[in-house]
């Protein structure tokens, strides 16, 4: 009986260990595997580890996301980050949203295509390499 036990904890620990032996690569990619209201610029880099898009009221939007980046790129400029693929949830004019993480501002600005660009405007980057900014604005229709 307690044989049985064993092997039976032994299995369990072997097959829970292999949900839990993870890199950061294997979560961003299962991470990003949907993908069907936001599309991440991952021709220049960008990483997103998650999304989230929802309609306020009948005429805004708010967008959750968390990406990441290396520190290569100059974030002192806009950065395209990606493209808001669902329809009705992108503007009918640009629009620019500003919020702050601890002491930093970023800048977040939506174009009627449904691309983003975002913006370190004051402040300083993360510590860590690749930087990861959790973003959540709401703009307008």
């Amino acid at each position: 009986m307690k044989t049985k036990i064993y092997i039976a904890a032994i299995a369990l620990f072997v097959c829970l260990g292999g949900l839990f032996a993870q890199t950061k690569s294997d979560i961003l990619a299962r991470a990003t595997a949907d993908s069907s209201y936001f599309a991440i610029n991952k021709k220049s880099g960008w990483g997103q580890y998650a999304s989230h898009l929802t309609p306020i009221k009948t005429d805004s939007v708010m967008i959750e996301t968390v990406l990441q980046h290396d520190k290569s790129i100059d974030w002192k400029q806009e950065q395209y980050i990606g493209k808001i693929k669902a329809n009705g949830m992108q503007p009918k004019a640009s629009r620019t949203a500003s919020f702050n993480l601890l002491s930093n501002t970023y800048q977040l600005r939506v174009e009627p295509n449904g691309k983003c660009y975002l913006q370190l405007t004051s402040g300083s980057l993360p510590d860590g390499d690749p930087a990861i900014v959790p973003v959540r604005v709401v703009y307008k229709k």
